[in-house]
């Protein structure tokens, strides 16, 4: 702003920079607007009913740029047709939050498999598997807290507020269901099971 002459490529290049702080800022600020109004009180939970696959596949396709970028390959396996009865909306936040943890630590050129089930009571379970670093054990033991931020741990590598999967977990425990993290041999796997609905 106060240097009258710089080059355009510079000052595009400063734009740029101004651009992506502002609005990592904006996400971070709307992360910790979600985590208050959760503070606040019970969510808020909407249940209907939907097709479990395409509910998978949709949230992964915003990853898939992101993934081909790094030669990740997003695998979903579901089997088409079966429903589920849940927020779908929240349980969208839950999954994307997942899938992003997953994206982000994943080796190049690796797989993620999202596979999803769904039982005949409405019941199901959607578990994330990734290759790369691992989780540490105890990391494993906080992951699910908010702000939890360790210095190694897998959620500062894209200098988040950890909170993400603090809110993940509170959306699931709103459908009385739970959401686990296992870390070995390079293999981290999240499960999220969501009982039928009372």
């Amino acid at each position: 702003r106060d240097e009258q002459e710089i080059s355009p490529q510079l000052r595009e290049k400063y734009l740029s920079i101004s651009l992506d702080k502002a609005e990592r800022l904006e996400e971070l600020i709307n992360e910790f607007f979600e985590i208050t109004r959760y503070n606040l009180g019970a969510i808020s939970i909407e249940r209907e009913r939907f097709d479990l696959a395409l509910f998978c596949y949709q949230v992964a396709e915003d990853f898939y740029p992101e993934a081909e970028a790094r030669g990740i390959d997003l695998k979903v396996n579901a089997t088409e047709g079966d429903t589920v009865f849940a927020d779908a909306t929240k349980m969208a936040r839950v999954l994307s939050n997942v899938i992003k943890n997953a994206v982000a630590y994943a080796d190049p050129d690796s797989t993620i498999s999202i596979d999803a089930h769904a039982k005949l009571d409405g019941a199901f379970k959607i578990e994330v598997t990734n290759q790369g670093r691992e989780i540490s054990p105890e990391h494993l033991k906080r992951i699910f807290e908010k702000f939890y931020r360790e210095d190694d741990a897998r959620a500062t590598r894209q200098g988040g507020a950890g909170l993400g999967l603090a809110i993940a977990r509170e959306i699931v425990a709103a459908h009385n269901g739970t959401i686990d993290a296992t870390s070995e041999n390079g293999v981290t796997r999240f499960v999220i099971d969501i009982p039928a609905s009372k």
